[in-house]
């Protein structure tokens, strides 16, 4: 009876990991905090078109690729849990996410959207490298980077409560085992980390303070 209510205690945990891993994936929060960005930061053509645009470099081509690479056995699973499966994906996505950050600052994105674009090349990239020797947690960074440009936008008391998400995806990367829990704490920290660097590098170059 004991063994039995373990089990499934088992599965429900395992099943809710799953879940989450799959709602809060990476291009998730990325459509999400553009979509944000888009609409309450000043742009220079308007906020549909750059919302559209950001959205499209920033989640739809990605997860579109991830559909192709799932579809054609590239990888085993949605959220790639084989560390060798994930190098192609990444540097393919650098390769979107510069060509958004080309588009956005060429349309007259505001240096919000157009920055973020740069930190998911930048942090992408980053990683990729990372990941040729050390697993490092995407979904964790993929979480932690984009709440840290909302961070900066409308300050960090406000968007701190938005970070409960990152203990919530790294518990669930821990918990399906795709990840230790010192590998999703450095994607977090990471992306925290170079998301801030990046983008108060490009408000400066704008003389935003």
């Amino acid at each position: 009876m004991i063994l039995g209510g373990l089990k499934l205690n088992s599965f429900v945990k395992q099943t809710a990991a799953l879940t989450i891993s799959y709602i809060l994936m990476p291009t998730t929060f990325a459509l999400i905090t553009f979509v944000v960005l888009a609409f309450s930061t000043r742009q220079s053509t308007g906020p549909v078109s750059i919302a559209v645009v950001s959205v499209l470099f920033g989640a739809a081509i990605p997860f579109a690729l991830l559909i192709y690479l799932v579809t054609r056995e590239k990888v085993s699973r949605w959220d790639v849990p084989v560390r060798q499966e994930r190098t192609k994906p990444y540097l393919v996505s650098v390769a979107i996410y510069l060509a958004g950050f080309l588009v956005l600052f060429g349309i007259g994105a505001s240096v919000a959207v157009y920055a973020l674009m740069f930190c998911y090349a930048a942090n992408t990239f980053i990683i990729a490298i990372i990941n040729s020797r050390w697993k490092i947690s995407a979904h964790a960074m993929g979480a932690s980077g984009p709440l840290t440009a909302l961070a900066l936008v409308f300050g960090w008391k406000e968007a701190l409560p938005l970070f409960l998400l990152v203990l919530l995806v790294a518990w669930a990367r821990v918990e399906l085992k795709a990840h230790t829990k010192f590998q999703v704490a450095a994607g977090a920290i990471l992306g925290i980390l170079l998301t801030a660097l990046q983008m108060g590098l490009f408000y400066r170059l704008n003389g935003i303070v």
